[in-house]
């Protein structure tokens, strides 16, 4: 069996000069199910509880992204994404997203493993 494991990435510093700091206080949406895509968002600290149509699928922590599929894909959001507790996050637009996955040593690895957790979790919230 291939190992493909290594020692995770802890995007939290590269994230901050890559994209724009925002802070959201609890019960902030981040964004709606439906939403354009402008941006994905590497949470820097706190909470986000990411729903769809009312069922929640996971609540994300630091280090974690959410906003992925949509910057891959430029299709609506589908989820909600809530601040369940104060957060900081950064938001990394399309071309900053890119220079990463291309220049950035193991960020596309880490996108992927992102990718493959939150595909799990949905599935199990199914």
């Amino acid at each position: 069996m291939l190992d493909l494991a290594q020692k995770p990435l802890d995007v939290r510093q590269i994230s901050r000069s890559l994209g724009v700091v925002l802070r959201f206080a609890a019960g902030d949406l981040l964004f709606r199910e439906g939403d354009q895509p402008n941006c994905m968002y590497i949470l820097l600290d706190g909470e986000v509880e990411l729903r769809r149509r009312e069922v929640v699928i996971e609540t994300v922590g630091p280090g974690q992204a959410l906003g992925i599929v949509s910057l891959l894909d430029n299709e609506p959001r589908t989820v909600t994404a809530e601040a369940r507790k104060a957060c900081e996050v950064a938001a990394i637009d399309a071309r900053k997203f890119r220079f990463a996955v291309e220049e950035v040593p193991h960020f596309a690895w880490w996108t992927m493993a992102e990718l493959a957790h939150r595909l799990r979790m949905t599935n199990a919230a199914l």
